[in-house]
C-alpha cells in the first residue's frame, strides 16, 4: 500500500505551492485518497507554501477537524502521528463501489469541503501467466547473456478492459518474499542493470490495458499481488494538470471548496502470481 500511496503524494504535491494571491485566500491543502475494499486510506492536510518555497516542505496541520459523511454516517478521523496522516482510528469507515462521500475540514474558523463517488472496480483484468520459472543466477560463464534472455521470456503481460478510454495505474505488492533473484554480492552488469531499474513497481496513470512485466525487476522470488486501479475523474483531471509544461502558471484542478486539494477514490482488480527458483 505505501507504495501507491507515494504516487498519489506525488501527484497532488502540485497543489501544494500556490500564488501569493491564492496564499492568502486557500491557507491549507486537502489531500484525500479512499480506496475500495481496503482498510488504508490516505488523508492529509497540509499548510499552503507560496511559489517562492525552493522545495515543498509538505508540512502537516495537526490540529484539523476532518470529517467523512457517507449517507447517514459520520466519521470524525484523528491524526496519526506515525503516518502524519487522518485515520478512522475506530474502523468504522468502509469504502464499497458506488458510495457517495463527503469530506469536511475544518482548521481554525475555516470549513473545507469536497466530494466524491467511488468508482466501479478495474474490468477484465488478467494475466498471461501466474507462475513464472526463474532459474537460479549465479557467476558463470554466458550467464550475462541468460539474464539478457531472461527479461523476455521471464516476463508477463497484465490486460483489462477499458472501453472508455479513463486512467488506470497499477501496483505490485509482495505478499511472501523469499530469496533475492539477484544475490547480494553479485556484479550486475550496467546494461542489465539499467533495464532492472526501468520498470516501477508503480506506473504513471495511463489509458493502455497492457502491461509488461519482467520478473526479474521484481528483485526476490515468491508470492505476489498485481493491482490495477481505476482513477476517478477529478484525479484524472489533477494528474493531467501536473504533466502540462511547467511554464504555465494556470491553478491545477481542485474539487476542494473554501481550500485548494483533491478528495478522490479508487477501485482496483487483484490478480496473483509466483516467481519460483527452476
Amino acid at each position: 500500500m505505501k507504495k501507491h500511496l507515494y504516487l498519489l503524494a506525488t501527484i497532488a504535491c502540485c497543489l501544494s505551492s500556490c500564488t501569493k494571491e491564492t496564499f492568502r485566500e486557500q491557507n491549507f491543502v486537502v489531500e484525500a485518497f479512499l480506496f475500495a475494499d481496503e482498510n488504508k486510506h490516505q488523508i492529509r492536510i497540509k499548510e499552503v507554501e507560496p511559489l517562492t518555497v525552493s522545495e515543498p516542505q509538505n508540512i502537516p496541520i495537526l490540529n484539523a477537524q476532518v470529517i467523512l459523511t457517507k449517507g447517514s454516517q459520520t466519521i470524525e478521523l484523528a491524526y496519526n502521528t506515525n503516518t502524519k496522516q487522518y485515520e478512522d482510528v475506530n474502523n468504522n469507515l468502509v469504502v464499497n463501489t458506488g458510495d457517495n462521500f463527503e469530506i469536511s475540514v475544518k482548521v481554525g474558523d475555516k470549513i473545507a469541503t469536497g466530494k466524491t463517488t467511488v468508482p466501479k472496480a478495474t474490468s477484465g483484468l488478467t494475466i498471461s501467466r501466474d507462475l513464472i520459472v526463474v532459474p537460479p543466477i549465479t557467476i558463470r560463464q554466458g550467464i550475462a547473456d541468460e539474464i539478457r534472455a531472461l527479461f523476455s521470456s521471464a516476463s508477463f503481460q497484465l490486460r483489462w478492459s477499458n472501453p472508455n478510454n479513463e486512467l488506470h495505474f497499477m501496483v505490485i505488492e509482495s505478499v511472501i518474499e523469499e530469496d533475492l533473484i539477484f544475490p547480494e554480492d553479485f556484479p550486475i552488469p550496467t546494461q542489465t542493470l539499467a533495464l532492472i531499474q526501468s520498470f516501477r513497481f508503480i506506473t504513471a496513470p495511463t489509458v493502455d490495458t497492457v502491461l509488461q512485466i519482467p520478473s526479474l525487476s521484481l528483485g526476490t522470488y515468491g508470492r505476489f499481488k498485481a493491482k490495477v486501479y481505476r482513477v476517478n475523474q477529478e484525479y484524472a483531471d489533477l494528474y493531467n494538470s501536473s504533466e502540462q509544461d511547467s511554464r504555465d502558471l494556470n491553478a491545477p484542478p481542485s474539487n476542494i471548496r473554501n481550500a485548494v486539494g483533491i478528495f478522490s477514490a479508487f477501485a482496483a482488480d487483484s490478480v496473483f502470481f509466483n516467481i519460483v527458483k527452476k
